[in-house]
């Protein structure tokens, strides 16, 4: 095992965040050796207040795998059984429309297997019930795919087992969040209420100047619309799996089992820039041979991956305050910790490749979610796609082939900056049933 040093993490945090013009960054390496932590820029260029070692940020959907051990830990302590139907214990809550939803488990909702569609980006207030109203808001919305067919990210999937975690703790989300894992693990750098941030110094987002206003859906906190922390805290989270469960003081916050059930691969990802296949709340990769599991997300106040590979007992974790530069951030940083320092193999985004033959006509025709449009089309045996959402201008883009069914998009707009690939998933009459941007499916509608 390599010895990492401050020095050199502070380096690669400096370099990477001027290089790709990020306004603010933190870097955070866990290791047998301890913990580092570098920080660079500026947390709010209006006020010129710097990124320090204890300013938060927000850190978008890596809240995921958070909500996930909340929900292991009820499974821990026998109040749920992963693979009974959620009715079992919403039995007055509709998730989608039709009734396939009904045999949708935590287990799918945490595999991203539900079918789910990703939902809406509404804010339902600051109460108490701010989920419970979320989760109202889905009943009317078609599946994407039959519970337990198929992968497809689903926020709204995420945000059922924050209600499932307010019903059976009696506790609203942000206080179980609190109470039942960021106090007992010490994580005191971590804070999901607005009117608590306050107390913490706060880096807000840059994108062409201060990102207005906050971005604040207390309802969708369980998906990752709230939580703000720090790339310590963070990275610290991610070794609570290192240590199969166990707070840095013994305390345990999960058992080795359910630390095994949330490493345990449940369907593969079909784009597979973005990753290998999903687990019950992470995602796994496998690079050089290696497990490498985690999450990453974005909000307009912040962008962040978490990655822990429990075979070298390491956690790393990124954030930076200019969203959309988040994702490269990250890449870039890991480029180097785990080729340079770790000695694994990193895979490079793959290129486009000539020649290869596509059948196009598999895949033209219309793919909707809710809030989203695709129209894919052919000319000349070369395939375009036309993505729209409410609120945003159409983006119009080549898609070129990479592997069966997998394509990179000219405009990474399309993607909205993640770098991931565009896939499809094909049919028994191989017509494409599904469009994968990157984590998101959307369904074929014509």
């Amino acid at each position: 095992m390599p010895t990492f040093t401050t020095r050199a993490l502070q380096d690669l945090c400096d370099h990477s965040r001027e290089q790709l013009g990020i306004t603010g960054a933190q870097v955070a390496v866990f290791s047998g050796d301890g913990l580092l932590q570098a920080v660079s820029g500026t947390a709010n260029a209006e006020l010129g207040t710097p990124v320090t070692d204890d300013t938060v940020f927000q850190i978008g959907s890596t809240t995921k795998v958070y909500t996930a051990a909340l929900v292991m830990q009820l499974a821990d302590a026998g109040l749920v059984d992963l693979d009974a139907p959620v009715t079992r214990y919403l039995p007055d809550v509709r998730l989608a429309a039709g009734e396939q939803w009904r045999r949708i488990t935590p287990r799918q909702l945490m595999s991203m297997t539900s079918g789910l569609d990703n939902g809406p980006y509404t804010d339902t207030g600051r109460g108490d019930d701010a989920v419970a109203r979320y989760i109202d808001l889905l009943a009317d919305i078609p599946l994407t795919f039959a519970p337990g067919s198929s992968y497809g990210y689903s926020n709204a999937s995420t945000n059922v087992s924050g209600l499932l975690i307010e019903a059976l703790t009696g506790q609203c989300w942000d206080e179980a969040l609190r109470d039942r894992l960021l106090g007992p693990a010490g994580l005191v750098e971590s804070v999901s209420l607005f009117e608590d941030l306050p107390y913490h110094r706060v880096a807000v987002g840059h994108v062409d100047g201060v990102v207005r206003p906050w971005c604040f859906a207390r309802g969708c906190g369980p998906a990752g619309s709230s939580l703000a922390t720090t790339a310590r805290d963070l990275a610290r989270f991610g070794s609570l799996f290192l240590r199969r469960g166990l707070a840095e003081d013994a305390t345990v916050l999960l058992s080795a089992d359910a630390v095994a059930t949330m490493e345990s691969p449940q369907v593969g990802v079909p784009a597979r820039v973005f990753a290998d296949s999903w687990c019950v709340g992470p995602y796994r990769k496998v690079w050089d041979g290696v497990e490498v599991f985690g999450h990453s997300g974005t909000t307009p106040n912040g962008s962040s991956c978490l990655l822990w590979v429990p075979a070298l007992n390491v956690a790393v974790a990124t954030i930076v305050n200019t969203p959309h530069k988040g994702y490269p951030f990250a890449d870039t940083v890991f480029d180097v910790v785990f080729r340079d320092w770790l000695g694994v193999a990193k895979p490079q985004r793959p290129v486009p490749v000539p020649g290869l033959e596509t059948d196009v006509s598999a895949y033209t025709g219309t793919y909707d979610a809710h809030g989203v449009h695709y129209a894919v089309t052919a000319v000349a045996g070369t395939l375009l796609l036309d993505a729209h959402s409410t609120g945003s201008e159409k983006i119009h883009t080549e898609l070129l082939p990479i592997a069966d069914h997998r394509f990179l998009p000219a405009d990474d707009a399309v993607t909205s900056h993640h770098t991931w690939d565009i896939a499809f998933t094909i049919g028994a009459d191989g017509q494409a049933t599904l469009l994968h941007n990157g984590a998101f499916a959307a369904r074929r509608t014509a």
